[in-house]
C-alpha cells in the first residue's frame, strides 16, 4: 500500500521504489549464477507447487481470465493479510463497481496507520504518522491488482499454466492455478480463484531459489448487491496535513525517442514512458515502464551527483533493483518484483539514442 513508502519518515524523504531498495538492501548475486542454476530453480518450484491435477493449460487461461473479468466487474468487501519485505499487514478493502466506473478504500488495520482511496482518476493516500496526503495519478497502490494478469492469453509464452487442485480460502471453495517461469527472467506463482465469483483469494509468489517471498490471502469476502458512498469516503481527520501532487509531466516526442532498447528479456516490452515530479526531487524523473503482462518493471532515470550515483544489485523483500551511471550526471535504475537478472537486463538494455 502506497508504493515504497516508509511512512515512519517525513515525507520529504520519500523516494520511488528503486532507490529506497538500493539505499536499504545491497544484496549482489552474480548473473552467471542464476544463469547456470535455472534448471535447479524451475526444478524447486515444481516441488513446492506439487501440482495435483494437471489440466490442459486453456483450462488454466479461462480461470485467469475470470480474475481479470471478476476484478473489473464486481463489487466486494473484505479483509486480506499482506506478507511482504518481512512484513504481514491486515489490510481492509472495499471495492466498487458501477456505471461510473471502479472505486476503491484500503485501511491498513495493523502497524503503521494508513488509508488509500482509489477512483477513475486518482489515488489519495493518507499518511497520519507523516502528516501527509500524497496524491497521485497511478493506480498501483492495491496489491491485489499487481497479481491480477494484464495480458492472460500472452502469458504462455513465458509462463507454463497449469491446474493444481483446490483449496478453501476464507470459507470459500477456490480453483488453484500455478504459473510457473519458462526462463530465469521471471518469478512463480501460484494463485487461488474463488469458483463461485472468480476473485482472486490468495495469491503466494516464489523467487529465483523457489522460496516464499510474498503472500496475500483473505480472511474475511463478502459480495454484497449494493455498496454505500458513506463506505469509500475517508475515515481519516487529515486537518492540517501536508498535501502533495504528483502529476506526469508533459513528455516530448523528441524525448520519448531518446532511448533504444536493445536486448530486453523475452515477452517485456514498454507499456508506459512519462515525466514526473516526485516529492524530494527537485528535477523531474523520467519513467519507463516495462511489463509482460503479468510482471512489470519500472525503470527511472535522473540526473544524480556522481558521488551518490547507485550501481548494482540490491535486493528488498521481492523487490529486485539494478542501478547504473549512463553519464557522470545521469543514473538509471530499474525496479521491479521480478529476478536480478531480469532488472540487470533490462537495465542494460536502454542506452540513449547516439
Amino acid at each position: 500500500m502506497c508504493g515504497s513508502l516508509d511512512s515512519s519518515k517525513p515525507v520529504t524523504e520519500r523516494d520511488y521504489p528503486a532507490r529506497l531498495a538500493l539505499r536499504r538492501a545491497q544484496v549482489g548475486v552474480p548473473r552467471s549464477w542464476l544463469q547456470s542454476s535455472l534448471p535447479v530453480v524451475i526444478g524447486l518450484l515444481a516441488l513446492v507447487l506439487q501440482p495435483t491435477a494437471l489440466a490442459e493449460p486453456n483450462e488454466a487461461m479461462r480461470w485467469l481470465q475470470r480474475v481479470a473479468d471478476a476484478s473489473q466487474n464486481l463489487s466486494y468487501e473484505g479483509v486480506f493479510v499482506y506478507r511482504h519485505q518481512g512484513n504481514l499487514e491486515a489490510i481492509q478493502v472495499v471495492h466498487r463497481v458501477d456505471e461510473k466506473g471502479i472505486r476503491e478504500r484500503l485501511f491498513s488495520l495493523t502497524g503503521t496507520e494508513r488509508e488509500v482511496i482509489r477512483d477513475n482518476e486518482q489515488v489519495t493516500c493518507t499518511l497520519p504518522d507523516s502528516r501527509s496526503v500524497i496524491v497521485d495519478r497511478r493506480s498501483d497502490n492495491n496489491p491485489l491488482a499487481q497479481l491480477v494478469p494484464s495480458d492472460v492469453e500472452g502469458l504462455s509464452q513465458n509462463y507454463s499454466l497449469h491446474m493444481t487442485g483446490e483449496g478453501r480460502i476464507a470459507g470459500r471453495t477456490a480453483a488453484r492455478v500455478s504459473i510457473l517461469p519458462r526462463d530465469q527472467y521471471r518469478f512463480g506463482y501460484q494463485l487461488w480463484i474463488d469458483q463461485q465469483s472468480g476473485l482472486l483469494l490468495q495469491a503466494e509468489v516464489f523467487d529465483e531459489e523457489g522460496a516464499s517471498i510474498e503472500q496475500l490471502m483473505f480472511t474475511e469476502l463478502r459480495l454484497p448487491e449494493s455498496i454505500p458512498d458513506s463506505q469509500l469516503v475517508s475515515q481519516v481527520v487529515a486537518d492540517g496535513f501536508s498535501r502533495f501532487q504528483e502529476e506526469p509531466l508533459k513528455l516530448s516526442d523528441q524525448a520519448a525517442a531518446n532511448w533504444v532498447f536493445e536486448d530486453l528479456p523475452a515477452g517485456f516490452v514498454l507499456i508506459l514512458h512519462e515525466l514526473r515530479q516526485m516529492p524530494g526531487n527537485a528535477e523531474p524523473v523520467e519513467h519507463l515502464l516495462f511489463s509482460d503482462g503479468l510482471s512489470n518493471v519500472s525503470v527511472y532515470i535522473e540526473k544524480a551527483d556522481p558521488a551518490e550515483s547507485l550501481s548494482g544489485h540490491s535486493a528488498l523483500g521481492a523487490v529486485r533493483a539494478y542501478g547504473r551511471s549512463l553519464s557522470p550526471s545521469l543514473q538509471l535504475i530499474a525496479v521491479g518484483e521480478v529476478p536480478l537478472a531480469t532488472v540487470e537486463r533490462i537495465a542494460l538494455a536502454i542506452r540513449p539514442d547516439a
